[in-house]
């Protein structure tokens, strides 16, 4: 019994690396990984992307990335399927849409309707 779990646990530690192997990455797969990890909020902490953060979720999303560009999909096909599975939420930069146009507008409207109030109140104040 001891040499069956001696073997076992000496084959375990041989053939490990083997499984992590397929995840070695071309220069220009790293840089499109890490573009992907800038570009993805973690779930955990919110306000970091993945590539920032140490999160376990941010782990495996990062892996999740890898394995899609391994596989030979698109950053579009691969943001695609993080949007499918956890909502736009998910990227850092929210898509231009017609639900998100006050995310785009809206600083710009708001700095405007500023502009034109302090314009008005100077106007006023100086007649």
């Amino acid at each position: 019994m001891k040499t069956r779990s001696l073997i076992i646990i000496i084959f375990l530690f041989i053939f490990s690396p083997v499984a992590f192997a397929e995840l070695k990455l071309t220069k220009e797969q790293d840089s499109r990984a890490t573009e992907l990890f800038k570009e993805t909020r973690c779930l955990v902490c919110q306000s970091q992307t993945i590539y920032d953060s140490n999160s376990e979720m941010a782990t495996d999303l990062k892996l999740y990335i890898i394995e899609q560009i391994i596989a030979g999909k698109s950053n579009y096909e691969i943001e695609n399927q993080l949007v499918k599975n956890y909502g736009e939420w998910i990227l850092m930069t929210p898509a231009f849409s017609q639900s998100n146009y006050f995310l785009w507008f809206g600083p710009f409207i708001i700095l405007l309707l500023g502009a034109i109030m302090m314009l008005r109140y100077i106007l006023k104040n100086n007649e």
